[in-house]
């Protein structure tokens, strides 16, 4: 099975979420009439390790087999006593250096051939994933072993990040929610669709890359306004907001916004980009004042 899409467009939540809720459902009668086994997920990049780490290879001195990470979990999901779900997950690219190895896997055969000679049969309970941004390496031959899963990014749109970025707020920022989602509203999608239509890129960005930046600067000024445990220790960077400063969310939390959208949506942008992103931005705020 190939989970397509790009980054934040929910393919790990959505085997993460299919895993939680069959595991939770341990025992009970699923549609086919069998029940539900737990499920156990193997995450690896394919990408990040050599073809001998990843399938095993002959040392070139003693000549002895060392299995690789692949070989060593197909081993132990073969010989384990339960019949537990296992679902082996590649994040990474696909292309042919790697996973040309796998394509006895990915058929009806369901055998993965080492380079030893030794073949590892797959059961039933073990399941083959790939999270992948585009197909755009693979081959014909392995795309057409796979089922396909494709997530739109478009469809899951950027307020779902919002959303779950804001139920996280410490009580002293959580009190202007109206006016934060009231920013959300009127500059993060804009100004993306700005950026997509108008400017030059440095580096290629997806929504969502920009959505998490903008987040992310954010968390670093409001941090100050988090509680903190009894014990905890506080570095220099730790230190807890001033009393005063508690009393001045409420002006702060523009200024926090429009700073964090500047060096986070219009990071990426050359020099020329950027100025065009600084007048349209000031239009906008003529246009969509916010009640401060």
């Amino acid at each position: 099975l190939m989970l397509v899409g790009p980054t934040g467009s929910g393919k790990t939540k959505s085997y993460e979420s299919l895993q939680l809720a069959m595991t939770h459902m341990k025992g009970k009668i699923n549609p086919a009439g069998s029940p539900f086994k737990p499920v156990h997920t193997y995450v690896l990049n394919p990408k990040s390790i050599t073809m001998g780490q990843l399938y095993g290879a002959f040392d070139d001195l003693t000549h002895e087999w060392t299995d690789g990470i692949l070989s060593t979990l197909m081993r132990h999901g073969v010989a384990a006593e339960n019949d537990d779900k296992r679902w082996y997950i590649f994040d990474g690219p696909v292309d042919a250096v790697w996973i040309e190895n796998m394509n006895t896997v990915l058929d009806d055969n369901k055998k993965l051939c080492l380079s030893s000679g030794e073949i590892i049969k797959m059961t039933d309970a073990m399941t083959m994933m790939f999270e992948v941004a585009d197909l755009s390496q693979a081959s014909p031959a392995t795309v057409s072993r796979c089922g396909m899963v494709y997530l739109e990014p478009s469809i899951l749109g950027l307020e779902p990040f919002v959303e779950c970025w804001m139920k996280l707020l410490p009580d002293p920022v959580f009190k202007h929610y109206d006016t934060i989602k009231q920013l959300f509203d009127n500059y993060l999608e804009p100004s993306i669709k700005f950026i997509r239509k108008n400017v030059k890129e440095i580096i290629p960005t997806y929504d969502s890359n920009l959505t998490f930046s903008l987040l992310k600067m954010l968390d670093c000024f409001i941090y100050p306004f988090r509680p903190r445990e009894k014990g905890q220790r506080q570095g220099r960077s730790d230190k807890q907001a001033p009393p005063e400063a508690m009393e001045r969310v409420g002006e702060l939390i523009e200024p926090w916004f429009i700073f964090s959208l500047i060096w986070s949506v219009g990071a990426s942008c050359d020099n020329d980009s950027r100025r065009k992103f600084s007048e349209w931005l000031k239009k906008k705020f003529e246009h969509n004042p916010v009640g401060l």
